[in-house]
């Protein structure tokens, strides 16, 4: 139990760091700021997608781990 809620910590944390590092480096490179539909924006936006969906799923399992852990 405590295995799968350390690799979906972990996978959280990862994507954290590519969000962390990559949104900066995205919008730095862009052809042209002014464009909201660019690719950049859109990769953006599909990694904020990822990393909230990561949260959701870290906080179901670690809730189900100290669940059957504790016994609560």
């Amino acid at each position: 139990m405590l295995v799968i809620n350390a690799f979906t910590t972990n996978a959280v944390l990862f994507a954290s760091l590519l969000l962390v590092i990559g949104v900066p480096v995205l919008y730095m490179t862009q052809a042209d700021p002014s464009d909201r539909r660019n690719g950049n924006i859109k990769r953006i936006e599909i990694l904020g997608g990822v990393w909230f969906h990561l949260v959701l799923i870290q906080a179901i399992v670690g809730e189900y781990v100290t669940h059957q852990t504790f016994g609560l």
